[in-house]
């Protein structure tokens, strides 16, 4: 198998290689007030000090998937600006590298929440959308830290990020990072399952065996999707990351995987 360092360096090239790409994809599918919103946030990008690398991909592919999820689940189509700005509290984390810990957390969402309104305001937002787009900033990763979110927007919202979480970016992301401490694919799809399905999961229950100390080590991060919609793209994504990881070639080969990873990234954006 590759290098987590070499992997890492494989997905930071292509996502880089092919944002451009990407955002003029997406910015066809927004509306007039989504499209000025995302031109902010990424103006903003362009200083390094105010993202993560993979921010960006991040904010492409979920404001793609939320057009899709307020579509089919009938939700306000106020979701969609909620998370292009869902994570600008990120700004003010000084340390990028610590941003999975509780307190920056909920730092970001309070900061974000704070700056949202600021920015909403200046794009023509009257006060209720206003109201509603920063309710759903302020709250979206509460169950991290163990407070349930209320409201079928809000979870809506909350739907759209986690759905990040089982992108081929995202989850090879998480392998990859220093400090994780995974030592193969099947390590972290395992911990993936619990998260997003407890006990009751739809895979292979001969390969795939959840054991009570599972269960305990991840009850705060246990979460099911709200929407069926959801549901449904998570279950494909599942099964695309343990088809990769039964393929050892596929795993060992940077020309493979370069050329494989760049096909998933382009393929999500056409529909989920």
């Amino acid at each position: 198998m590759l290098e987590y360092k070499e992997i890492l360096e494989i997905m930071e090239e292509i996502a880089e290689k092919n944002e451009n790409n990407l955002k003029m994809i997406l910015e066809e599918k927004l509306n007039e007030r989504e499209r000025r919103v995302f031109r902010w946030l990424f103006k903003e990008y362009e200083d390094p000090s105010k993202k993560r690398w993979f921010d960006p991909h991040h904010i492409i592919f979920s404001t793609n998937f939320a057009l899709s999820l307020v579509e089919e689940e009938n939700l306000d189509r106020l979701i969609v600006t909620a998370i292009i700005l869902h994570d600008i509290g990120y700004f003010a984390i000084a340390d990028k590298k610590n941003w999975i810990n509780s307190n920056s957390r909920v730092i970001h969402m309070q900061e974000g929440a704070a700056l949202a309104s600021k920015i909403l305001c200046e794009q023509g937002f009257n006060s209720k959308e206003v109201e509603k787009v920063v309710g759903m900033i302020a709250v979206h990763d509460n169950p991290y830290i163990g407070i349930p979110i209320i409201g079928d927007d809000r979870l809506g919202l909350r739907d759209c990020d986690r759905a990040w979480v089982m992108h081929m970016l995202s989850f090879y992301k998480d392998l990859s990072e220093t400090g994780r401490s995974y030592e193969n694919p099947k390590e972290l799809l395992l911990n993936r399952i619990v998260q997003f399905y407890s006990h009751e999961y739809p895979f292979d229950r001969s390969e795939w065996k959840i054991d009570l100390q599972e269960l305990k080590d991840n009850g705060i991060y246990i979460e099911k999707p709200a929407y069926e919609f959801t549901k449904q793209y998570i279950e494909k994504q599942f099964n695309e990351r343990i088809m990769e990881s039964n393929d050892r070639y596929l795993l060992s080969n940077r020309e493979l995987f370069t050329k494989y990873l760049e096909e998933n990234i382009i393929n999500s954006m056409k529909g989920n």
